[in-house]
């Protein structure tokens, strides 16, 4: 400590007392005592950053595996994430708990978490015991409950170990394709908390976030994508649908998730022209009855759009011209949706768009009966789908004429 006795104090022009400079002179010495080396603060060299991590399970011996992708923070702002020293640390377990412990104590880094993304979970995890690692996820304090649980075929720890085609850091790309891929609505990114608000119902299944592997199309490397989505029913992994299903999913589901999405298509007109189009949905109503004690169901589609491009001489300028697209497309994303609605009913057999929800609140009486052969009664609902699409605009030419 410093003596007070031995203190001289300045006053300066305001006539600044030396009781107050005595008193500012104290507090300063105790901030410096509290910052200066406390045991409990992290240095930025004792630390590592998680920015994904995997989960995988193992049928034959019963254990986990938890796998993490580990960042050494920057020094300094101007350095590149290819400069960063990155690395993959997995270890086994009984628990996902036991094996994510493993893990920490072989690390010679104090790992965070607070950064992390992305659970990828595999396909053998999500079946045999996807509820024990939502449990495990969503009761530890330190992950982001606004992480995404993705699904994956094989062996996720391995996916944490390929490159990426932008060549920045796997979490950093694979969210940028869940923000890219929302606009197009051909995948679903749901989070932990999403998981835990959906995983009770017993009547219904959802479809989580799905990861392939793809091939470049300018070198030999594989890297991962997100496309497509992976049902869960009852707490567990139970098929995959590609991404055109996952988009009439969206397009079927609550506002929020298909309110900023926009589609292209191709569309082939009876009279021969075949035309490229953007989508946006406008408005979705979503009716239910009861007949004969069995439900029915009616799906209303209204969709905006622009013509992007003709392959043969179209004025597009003309209403009878823009009429008869207008009808091809309607009757194209009819066909398109019914297909997606035979493949959940029909195939999974899964009630993925809710419609249990719906008969629960707005017929309940008659869904205490339904509920016990919900799942008899959800594959053989008729549902009658109409869809109307409006051409707000052209493009900048109305006319196309195509070269002899």
């Amino acid at each position: 400590m410093y003596p007070i006795d031995n203190l001289i104090i300045f006053t300066g022009r305001n006539g600044i007392s030396q009781k107050r400079a005595v008193s500012f002179f104290l507090a300063a010495l105790c901030l410096l005592s509290i910052t200066g080396c406390s045991p409990d603060v992290n240095e930025i060299s004792d630390i590592a950053l998680v920015t994904a991590a995997a989960i995988d399970y193992d049928v034959v011996t019963n254990k986990y595996s938890f796998s993490a992708f580990c960042v050494m923070p920057s020094n300094t702002s101007q350095e590149k994430t290819s400069a960063l020293t990155q690395w993959v640390s997995s270890a086994t377990g009984k628990t996902p708990l036991d094996a994510a412990r493993k893990m920490r104590s072989r690390v010679g880094k104090n790992l965070i978490f607070q950064h992390n993304k992305f659970f990828i979970i595999s396909e053998s995890a999500a079946k045999h015991s996807l509820f024990e690692v939502m449990d495990y996820l969503s009761r530890k304090r330190e992950f982001r409950l606004t992480a995404y649980p993705i699904i994956v075929q094989g062996q996720a720890s391995d996916k944490l170990k390929l490159g990426t085609e932008s060549g920045d850091m796997l979490s950093n790309d694979l969210l940028g394709q869940v923000r890219n891929n929302k606009l197009s609505g051909q995948d679903v990114a749901l989070t932990i908390k999403d998981f835990v608000d959906l995983f009770e119902n017993p009547t219904r299944g959802f479809v989580a976030g799905r990861i392939k592997t793809k091939s470049s199309e300018t070198n030999k490397k594989e890297f991962l994508t997100v496309t497509g989505g992976a049902v869960i029913y009852k707490q567990k992994f139970a098929g995959w649908v590609d991404g055109n299903d996952v988009l009439i999913l969206n397009s079927l589901s609550k506002k929020k998730v298909w309110k900023d999405i926009e589609f292209n298509d191709v569309i082939h007109s009876k009279n021969g022209s075949v035309f490229s189009a953007l989508f946006h949905e406008k408005d979705l109503e979503i009716h239910g009855d009861i007949q004969n004690g069995r439900p029915k169901m009616s799906v209303y589609l209204k969709y905006i759009a622009s013509v992007e491009d003709v392959n043969k001489d179209s004025d597009v300028g003309d209403s009878r011209v823009i009429l008869q697209m207008e009808q091809a497309a309607s009757i194209h994303l009819e066909k398109k949706i019914k297909k997606s609605l035979a493949f959940f009913q029909k195939k999974l057999k899964i009630d993925v768009l809710g419609f249990s929800d719906y008969y629960s609140q707005y017929h309940s009486k008659a869904w205490k009966t339904m509920q016990k052969d919900w799942e008899t009664l959800y594959p053989m609902i008729p549902i009658q789908v109409h869809v109307t699409v409006l051409f707000e605009k052209s493009g900048m030419t109305t006319f196309i004429k195509e070269e002899s």
